[in-house]
């Protein structure tokens, strides 16, 4: 059974695992043969050697008018997939050009590991170094946010800092304990909603795109990038903004 298993992995279906088996035990053999071994109508043999022929585990030789099958010997079909692997392996940085080709097009990008929510942080960095208005929003709730990589987000801050980059935070009321704790030269101006706004989740909004971190999600965060809908999106900020009063 491990066996068969092991030679489904490879891409043969269970039938084709069978016929591949009883070739490697039996030798060359005609089909009437195999069918017989393996225990399936000779009908049905035909189709399924000649899908084993089309993906090289087996070779047919005439002899005599007669189509004589062989097993591919073990090795040669390890080489074949090797090839296989290493073209596909060649042409990777091309496929993941035309996926993110393809997530743009929907305006969306997801972002499954803290790894990638850092590096999309310093992109931001990079990307506001040359902006004229160096300036984005957040909504969210702070021990949330800072709970993610407490040890990054306190760098992160710095650098944010360091590059003038301000930013303006409406935080849940219970973000008031950990965000009075970051440092006043954060450039950061902040308000706190009322207490019945309760959630975990995080949005920054950029001039081009918003960022949503969520446990609710299915992936860690999501970029979206549709003009429509970062306008809609700063728009509801700024409205908050001004009816929230100061912290």
């Amino acid at each position: 059974m491990e066996k068969v298993e092991a030679i489904k992995n490879l891409g043969l279906d269970e039938k084709e695992a069978h016929v591949y088996l009883a070739l490697l035990k039996i030798g060359g053999s005609l089909a009437s043969q195999v069918a017989k071994e393996v225990g399936i109508k000779r009908t049905t043999i035909y189709p399924i050697l000649q899908t084993l022929a089309e993906k090289g585990a087996i070779i047919v030789y005439f002899r005599k008018n007669k189509r004589f099958y062989y097993a591919q010997k073990p090795i040669k079909i390890a080489e074949l997939f090797k090839k296989k692997l290493e073209s596909f392996e060649g042409i990777i940085p091309l496929l993941e050009t035309m996926e993110k080709k393809q997530g743009s097009q929907f305006g969306l990008r997801f972002i499954e590991t803290v790894q990638e929510l850092k590096q999309f942080y310093f992109e931001i960095l990079e990307e506001y170094k040359h902006k004229q208005k160096k300036e984005y929003y957040a909504i969210g709730n702070a021990p949330s946010w800072e709970g993610l990589e407490p040890e990054f987000f306190i760098k992160y801050r710095k650098e944010r800092a360091n590059a003038k980059i301000h930013t303006k935070l409406l935080l849940t009321a219970d973000s008031k304990e950990t965000n009075e704790k970051i440092p006043i030269e954060s450039l950061r101006d902040f308000k706190y909603l009322p207490k019945q706004y309760k959630f975990k989740s995080t949005i920054d909004i950029f001039k081009d795109k918003i960022l949503i971190v969520s446990p609710d999600l299915s992936s860690l965060a999501v970029v979206i990038e549709i003009p429509a809908m970062v306008d809609i999106f700063r728009g509801m900020f700024e409205m908050l903004w001004e009816a929230t009063p100061e912290k």
